[in-house]
């Protein structure tokens, strides 16, 4: 679940919020008080500083699978770790009674939405293996 949230993180931005003080971020880029500051939620588990191997790749080995997907420090989601343990068991009941779940169509065919803020897909069609699904009951 790390490294997919890692990867594709639900939220790529919220919507703005604004400096309540002088930010200095170094090398020149000072944000004042008052101007709005637009968070990328999605960037930050593809910083190529943070994650220097293959940051755009999905890779279950690697080591450090830190990201934003639920927020940070006192803005950090409440639910995350219900979030988290129910797309697992979900992810576990879906693979464990369809073990050869495939894409029904090729991965370039799949339309994101049109979205500034979250990250999602207009449809995700699977071809469920028809071996497994005669064997499921319920």
């Amino acid at each position: 679940m790390e490294e997919a949230l890692r990867l594709e993180a639900p939220v790529m931005h919220l919507p703005l919020h604004f400096a309540a003080e002088d930010i200095d971020l170094g090398e020149g880029v000072l944000i004042r008080t008052g101007e709005p500051v637009l968070i990328a939620y999605g960037a930050s588990g593809r910083d190529p500083e943070l994650h220097p191997d293959r940051p755009d790749a999905f890779d279950l080995t690697r080591p450090d699978k830190a990201s934003l997907a639920f927020g940070f420090g006192r803005h950090y989601c409440l639910g995350a770790a219900l979030g988290v343990l129910e797309a697992e068991e979900a992810l576990s009941a879906l693979f464990g009674t369809y073990p050869e779940v495939e894409l029904a169509v090729p991965a370039e065919e799949l339309r994101r939405q049109e979205s500034f803020i979250v990250n999602a897909l207009h449809a995700l069609p699977v071809r469920l293996s028809a071996a497994a699904a005669g064997g499921h009951h319920g």
